[in-house]
């Protein structure tokens, strides 16, 4: 049996704590599209699942986690869901502060130039929709959605920064 859902997520870490949820009710992840995740029925508790921002082709990176026996259940654009069995054990993909900082940047280094970028074009296309351009209205509608958009990437943005903080004061205070 299967079952699709739509959910937003701003927080990655709120999605993988929900399809982890799902997992915990026997709903395990099969597929996921923007923002429809596809589940098939199975044993409760079964898996764990984590998600990973992965930029292009890493394909010692995955035949390394097969070695771990975790399987890549679903990768769109640069977000990949992996699930291990929970009887294997705890399962973390950056288990030490220093590794989740350096993944936690290079989100940041993702999403900042996406919002900045979104902003941008918004701004560029309210100003052509008020020079008389013939889709006027058109040009001012997708340009207040681009602002909304580069602004709505503030949120995982702001979450991201202050994870960050957090493991870095963290670490600092360990380290002395």
């Amino acid at each position: 049996m299967k079952k699709i859902k739509f959910r937003f997520f701003l927080d990655y870490e709120k999605e993988e704590k929900w399809v982890n949820e799902m997992a915990a009710q026997g709903w395990h992840l099969r597929r996921n599209i923007i923002s429809f995740f596809v589940f098939e029925q199975g044993e409760p508790g079964k898996y764990i699942y984590r998600n990973e921002l992965v930029v292009g082709e890493k394909k010692d990176y995955c035949e390394f986690l097969e070695s771990l026996n975790i399987e890549c259940v679903s990768k769109f654009g640069v977000w990949a869901y992996y699930r291990k069995e929970a009887a294997d054990g705890a399962f973390e993909l950056y288990s030490d502060a220093p590794s989740k900082i350096k993944y936690l940047k290079s989100i940041s280094r993702l999403f900042i130039p996406m919002a900045i970028l979104s902003i941008l074009i918004g701004f560029f296309n309210i100003f052509t929709g008020l020079t008389a351009s013939p889709v006027a209205f058109m040009s001012i509608n997708l340009g207040f959605l681009n602002v909304f958009l580069g602004l709505l990437m503030y949120v995982p943005i702001r979450k991201i920064q202050k994870r960050k903080k957090h493991l870095e004061l963290d670490l600092h205070i360990f380290e002395g």
